[in-house]
């Protein structure tokens, strides 16, 4: 139920939808009053959740900022990688391994394991799908990164797993089994590592947080960085305020 709940409420938390609801108000408004107020309101968020100054900021507030890869001495035995970064609804997609906009959270943690920082990456993901009618995240990145050169023994997969803390649990038992005396590193999106980590210390697990694909850039005082919109910034807002409520309700759900 929690799941399916998550994606109906996801439709509700996109700033666009917000916008797009005052016009459509607007539009069908008998009362003049209310109908340029709710005009009036939509372009004032229009402007704000498109402000590239204004989402940056907040973005950097909210990001985890963790080691980097020079800093890594010695390496670590697993490099745990959340999922939610391929997107299987592209086309073509049967000879091939589509990424989506956090597609940054496999490179960076594939580099890592390329350079030596990591010897082996554990895939913890499986479909996000309302319906389960498609493959399992984990298993079709182990397939790439075979083809890639990786050998099948340095892979791991947890292809279960449908939110974040589905992702701590089972992967916490592959572990405690498999690998009970190891030291391991969590790589996700800077974004996404607060409800992360929360997630992993709630279920007990040790490990050293490792934040990739930051979404906040270095400012620049041009007007297309400053006053100009941004087509971007409802998508940024739109991951923003997923990982808000998201770290809400798994709060209120005892998650972390």
């Amino acid at each position: 139920m929690f799941f399916i709940v998550s994606k109906i409420l996801y439709f509700l938390i996109q700033p666009i939808n917000w916008v797009l609801g005052l016009m459509l108000y607007s539009l069908f408004a008998r009362h003049k009053k209310r109908k340029y107020k709710s005009l009036l309101l939509a372009v004032i968020l229009g402007f704000f959740f498109t402000n590239k100054l204004i989402i940056n900021q907040v973005i950097k507030l909210w990001e985890v900022k963790t080691i980097t890869a020079d800093e890594i001495m010695q390496p670590y035995k697993i490099g745990i990688l959340l999922g939610g970064y391929s997107n299987s609804r592209l086309l073509p997609n049967h000879d091939r391994l589509n990424f989506s906009a956090r597609g940054n959270r496999f490179f960076n943690a594939f580099e890592l394991y390329k350079s030596g920082k990591i010897e082996k990456l554990l895939l913890t993901g499986g479909t996000g799908s309302l319906l389960n009618n498609r493959k399992s995240e984990a298993p079709s990145v182990s397939d790439f990164l075979v083809k890639l050169g990786v050998p099948a023994e340095d892979i791991i997969i947890e292809g279960e797993s449908r939110n974040t803390f589905e992702n701590a649990i089972f992967t916490k038992k592959i572990l405690d089994k498999n690998y009970p005396r190891s030291n391991f590193l969590l790589i996700t999106s800077a974004s996404h590592m607060r409800r992360s980590k929360a997630c992993f210390d709630k279920v007990g697990l040790s490990y050293t947080p490792f934040s990739v694909d930051f979404m906040s850039e270095e400012q620049e005082w041009y007007p297309n960085q400053t006053i100009l919109p941004d087509r971007n910034g409802f998508t940024k807002w739109e991951t923003l305020i997923k990982e808000w409520v998201g770290y809400l309700a798994y709060w209120l759900k005892g998650y972390i």
